[in-house]
């Protein structure tokens, strides 16, 4: 499931309290933190890799929302915890209510500009 690769370049990933967040558009379109994101160069020719850290972001999500995971993405969420316990992501499971204004702008934020490349906005 998670091979060398992957591990080492999130236990590269290091938890820092002061670390700045910013929105992430594609592919799940809400807030992060600058030391949860591995470097696209460390996922580049890996898609493997990059659909699991994509899903362990989508799952952080769920977990925001008080969704519980299903059994195949929760066996996901146990091997990575387990494999890379430090990860800075495994850190904020939670928001603060400044943070969860954040995540609320930043969707709306993605939605909007997804809205406005609808086809209903492109002349023919």
């Amino acid at each position: 499931m998670l091979n060398e690769n992957i591990v080492a370049v999130l236990a590269a990933l290091p938890f820092q309290p002061d670390a700045e967040w910013g929105v992430n558009i594609l592919p799940f379109g809400s807030i992060f933190w600058k030391d949860e994101m591995p470097a696209i160069a460390d996922l580049f020719d890996r898609p493997e890799d990059m659909a699991i850290v994509h899903a362990m972001f989508g799952m952080r999500l769920k977990s925001w929302d008080g969704e519980e995971l299903n059994a195949q993405d929760q066996e996901l969420w146990d091997a990575v915890n387990r494999r890379v316990p430090h990860w800075a992501l495994f850190r904020r499971l939670s928001l603060t209510n400044e943070q969860r204004r954040a995540r609320e702008e930043a969707e709306q934020q993605v939605e909007q500009a997804f809205e406005s490349v609808g086809p209903e906005h492109h002349e023919t």
